[in-house]
């Protein structure tokens, strides 16, 4: 799965919210900080989605991803009330520090990636689901991606953009 980072950022408006609790959302450098997919492990990731790391896409089955370093971006980092969900995707704002973690991390990302020559990834996770994994181009943000106001999440459909946005919000 090839999502262009440059695509996964956009500029989030309007504030709302729920009365549970919202789930986290974190990003994480892939390849960095979560182990290979397997059977044990805090995250998971499964069917309709496609998960990092797995030949068949969509996975056949739940799959599993040990976490082996901090996220790049956690919970203080995005505004859950500014989730929405827009079209097939979902847009989250993130604070002023979550802009300066993510431009950090998008650095390293990258700069990991030109130093391998290979695509390094953000995973996306929402709760304890790997929702999305981004390739950073290395070429086009050899310095990562400064100042962005927020993040968008290809999600499945409508429907699973609806569905992820609200989780985010804890509606």
């Amino acid at each position: 799965m090839r999502v262009a980072v440059a695509a996964v950022l956009l500029l989030v408006l309007g504030c709302g919210g729920g009365g549970a609790e919202p789930e986290r959302l974190a990003l994480y450098h892939l390849e960095l900080a979560l182990g290979e997919p397997g059977t044990e492990g805090e995250l998971r990731c499964g069917p309709p989605r496609a998960c990092p790391g797995v030949v068949a896409q969509p996975a056949p089955r739940e799959v599993r991803y040990e976490v082996r370093g901090p996220p790049g971006v956690g919970g203080d980092g995005v505004d859950p009330a500014s989730a929405r969900a827009v079209g097939a995707s979902v847009s989250v704002a993130f604070t002023a520090s979550g802009r300066a973690a993510f431009a950090r991390l998008s650095r390293d990302v990258a700069r990991y990636g030109g130093r391998d020559q290979g695509w390094h990834h953000l995973a996306v996770v929402v709760g304890d689901e790997v929702v999305a994994f981004p390739e950073v181009d290395f070429d086009a943000y050899p310095n990562g991606i400064p100042d962005a106001p927020g993040l968008s999440i290809a999600a499945l459909d409508r429907a699973d953009a609806r569905e992820l946005a609200r989780r985010i919000r804890g509606d």
